[in-house]
């Protein structure tokens, strides 16, 4: 098996850290982040569940300690040029679909983010 080779940094936004810390406790945070940190391979298989959500990604978050609540989501984007993906939002959902108002936060999320990075270069 061949080794696999960071592709791209993985960033939370500040908000999202914030969030995280509200609504995980230590050990679904701890979780959460070893999961989050192999998107730095994406595209390149390493059994992570994501799909289109709106403008990004989502990211299916499951873990024996973390899924005890419902099922907790990551959206993220891919700044391919820059080889970087921000984590843009993190929430549960009791049922395991996206809501609308979901869709609309992380689309403004990344609008905002895109707005920031092209005023930054």
């Amino acid at each position: 098996m061949s080794k696999l080779v960071p592709n791209f940094k993985v960033i939370p936004l500040d908000s999202v850290k914030r969030e995280a810390k509200k609504i995980l406790n230590p050990q679904q945070l701890q979780a959460a982040i070893k999961l989050c940190k192999l998107l730095k391979h994406y595209p390149q298989d390493v059994g992570l569940d994501f799909g289109r959500c709106g403008d990004g990604f989502e990211l299916r978050i499951d873990d024996p300690i973390i899924s005890n609540q419902g099922w907790l989501r990551a959206a993220f984007w891919v700044h391919e040029k820059a080889k970087v993906i921000y984590i843009v939002d993190v929430f549960w959902k009791k049922t395991n679909r996206i809501s609308q108002a979901d869709l609309h936060r992380i689309n403004h999320r990344i609008r905002q983010l895109k707005l920031a990075l092209s005023r930054k270069f």
